[in-house]
Parts: structure tokens; sequence; C-alpha cells
């Protein structure tokens, strides 16, 4: 049996994502340079942003998730 002790949390290591950048990436994302990183930004949102790329015209689009935050990557 382990306790709680036995393993620290990593603090620093382990980022959560944001509710303030995410409510900012949605609402103010401009897609001018790729790939785009968006720090802090909730995971959740990547469907999102791919249908906002796919509708203004952009292909080959991806988004991943990593522990800063999203990458995207998409060309016109």
């Amino acid at each position: 049996m382990t306790t709680a002790a036995a393993h620290p949390r990593r603090g620093k290591e382990h980022r959560t994502a944001s509710v303030r950048a995410t409510w900012e990436a949605f609402r103010g994302i401009r897609f001018h340079h790729f790939p785009l990183l968006l720090p802090g930004v909730h995971p959740l949102l990547a469907p999102l942003i791919m249908f906002r790329l796919k509708r203004r015209g952009f292909s080959c689009c991806s988004v991943v998730a990593s522990r800063i935050g999203l990458t995207v990557y998409a060309e016109r």
C-alpha cells in the first residue's frame, strides 16, 4: 500500500488548461502563421478549431494536444 507522501505532485511539470486561455483562443484566434501554438488551451477546443479552419478554406489541418497547450497545423 502506498501513501500520498510516496508520490509527490509534480507541480510545474504538469500544467492544466486555463479557462481564460481557452476562451480567448475561441474568440480571437487568428489563422495567419502556422504552426500556431496556443498555450494553456483545453484539448476539447480542438474540434472547434478544426471546424473553423475548414470553413476558412484551409486543408491538411491538424491539432496536436500537449502538456503546454494546443499546436495547430494547416495549409491553404
